[in-house]
């Protein structure tokens, strides 16, 4: 009778785990402890300058290879969450739980965040935002894909970043497009962090809106050819690159600023 018993009871238990595992598959939403660890992201910008919401991407090893809307792919499950503005100053800041819970068990994997031109028609006219101002952290070990280059090894609790932007006027000689302001940053196409202990982020980030560098590109690319880009200098050249040179316009508004 024992045995009957104790075999029922492994029965339900059994029962039980699968039903909780097959919930997954109903349920992929994150539900954090309240008091659990969090993550604080604060951002400090110039004038001209707000971040969107940040995305943090929480990992599984319950649930896989599900995909469910925009929000689940694989075993991955985003999460948007809003910067709100500290008082009357130029700061933001936002949080998010490290254990996002919930029967997938999801646990924080990443956290991307960033700015953009708050007004990109006073750049230029009809201009709309574009890319760039973007910085990633990882709190898992990271894609091998990830060039090691684009990648800072960053241990303790604080992390603190500094970059400086400047506002690149995109226009593509195209019918219908539309020009766009993007931010050009030290490192393309962003700076990667591999922060696994990090709860404190502090991003400033630092925009020279009077050091604006521009480009007009045709239609049609050609192999090899590159846009002309027009610094604040005045001066043009056409690199090897896509995106302007970093470096030079360091160099133009360092040397403005020695001789005023």
């Amino acid at each position: 009778m024992n045995q009957i018993a104790s075999n029922v009871r492994a029965l339900l238990i059994a029962l039980t785990l699968v039903s909780t595992l097959s919930g997954c598959a109903l349920d992929y939403e994150v539900h954090p402890d309240p008091d659990g660890e969090h993550v604080t992201v604060t951002i400090k910008v110039s004038e001209g300058l707000v971040p969107p919401p940040m995305a943090v991407g929480y990992r599984s090893t319950i649930c896989q290879n599900v995909y469910e809307g925009p929000d689940v792919f694989g075993n991955i499950r985003l999460q948007t969450v809003a910067f709100k503005r500290r008082g009357e100053g130029n700061a933001y800041g936002a949080n998010f739980a490290v254990d996002g819970g919930g029967l997938c068990r999801w646990r924080a994997a990443y956290v991307s965040f960033g700015v953009h031109v708050q007004s990109p028609e006073r750049i230029g006219e009809g201009a709309v935002v574009g890319t760039g101002g973007d910085v990633l952290v990882l709190f898992q070990p990271h894609n091998p894909d990830v060039p090691p280059k684009w990648l800072k090894n960053v241990a303790g609790t604080d992390l603190d970043i500094k970059n400086d932007y400047y506002p690149w006027l995109r226009d593509v000689l195209k019918k219908d497009y539309v020009k766009r302001v993007n931010l050009v940053g030290e490192v393309v196409p962003y700076p990667t962090y591999f922060a696994p202990q990090a709860r404190n982020i502090n991003f400033e980030a630092v925009l020279h809106a009077n050091d604006v560098v521009t480009s007009k590109e045709p239609q049609f690319k050609e192999t090899g050819v590159h846009p002309a880009f027009i610094y604040p200098d005045g001066t043009s050249d056409s690199d090897d690159s896509d995106a302007p040179n970093f470096r030079k316009l360091e160099a133009i508004r360092l040397k403005a600023e020695a001789n005023p």
